[in-house]
Formats: structure tokens, C-alpha cells, sequence
């Protein structure tokens, strides 16, 4: 069994975790409560551990509702307090910096951002066809993929 662990967060109110252990990657929507994520990063802390989080932005967009971009922001803050707290090492990696190596384009690319989300989802099914990719787990899944080496 290797010491060495990597999560992966998607902060965002529907985003999650992507675990790489010994066994495989495991992938996990974003707790309700901050008990539930501190136990989550308890479960799989390790001697090395390394905890990789989206960056956020300080604006959205005006389409985005006030209460999603709070939630997103208060995730930032609990995840990276918690992850410190526990021993990880932490890493904030900005979106355009995880998402240029894959190749598609970028958000400007779409639209929409839903077509973004789908497109991100679309890769990382094409990357980890033996997962249960969802628009939930897809950015934490392919955050984990950039924090393993995968496009750099």
C-alpha cells in the first residue's frame, strides 16, 4: 500500500472529490456539512496526502445565483481549513490552468456553460471509462488528472 494520497476538490455547490488510493480512484459528491467533509478527508489521510482544489473566481457571472457563488466560496474556505488542519498538503490550481491541457477549447469554446460542463464531462468519460463520471464529479475527477501529471 503506497503512503501517498491525492484528492481533488471541485468546491462548487454540486461539485465533489476524486480520491486516488492504492486501490483505484474513488469519486464522492461534495458533503452537506462540514462534519461529513472533515471526516471524508480523515477517512484517506495518509503520511503523504495532498489535497488539489479548484481555485475560484472572485466573479462568476451575472447569471449565477448569489446563494451558489456563497456556497461556492464558503466550500473554498471550509475544504482548505480542514485540509490544513489535517495535515494535507494544499494546491489551488485556477480552472484555465487544469483545463487547457485536455484540449478542448476552453470555455469560450460553448455557448453555454451547461455545454462547457457537458464537454468536461464528456472527457473525463473518455479518460475513466470504468467510472461513474457525472456533471458532479467530472471537474474534481479531471482536477485529479492534472494534479497526477495527466496533460502537463
Amino acid at each position: 500500500m503506497s503512503n501517498r494520497i491525492v484528492i481533488a476538490c471541485d468546491p462548487g455547490v454540486n461539485g465533489g472529490f476524486a480520491v486516488q488510493t492504492s486501490d483505484g480512484i474513488l469519486l464522492f459528491p461534495m458533503p452537506e456539512s462540514v462534519p461529513d467533509m472533515a471526516q471524508l478527508l480523515a477517512d484517506h489521510k495518509l503520511a503523504d496526502s495532498h489535497l488539489w482544489i479548484e481555485k475560484v473566481p472572485k466573479f462568476v457571472s451575472k447569471l449565477t445565483p448569489a446563494s451558489a457563488v456563497a456556497t461556492l466560496h464558503e466550500n473554498y474556505g471550509i475544504v482548505q481549513g480542514l485540509a490544513y488542519a489535517t495535515g494535507y498538503a494544499l494546491h489551488r490550481v485556477e480552472p484555465k490552468v487544469w483545463q487547457e491541457p485536455l484540449g478542448l477549447g476552453g470555455r469560450k469554446a460553448c455557448a453555454t456553460g451547461p455545454e462547457w460542463k457537458r464537454k468536461l464531462k464528456a472527457k473525463a468519460q473518455e479518460l475513466y471509462p470504468h467510472l461513474d463520471v457525472t456533471l458532479g464529479n467530472a471537474d474534481a475527477l479531471l482536477i485529479l488528472h492534472y494534479a497526477q501529471g495527466g496533460g502537463r
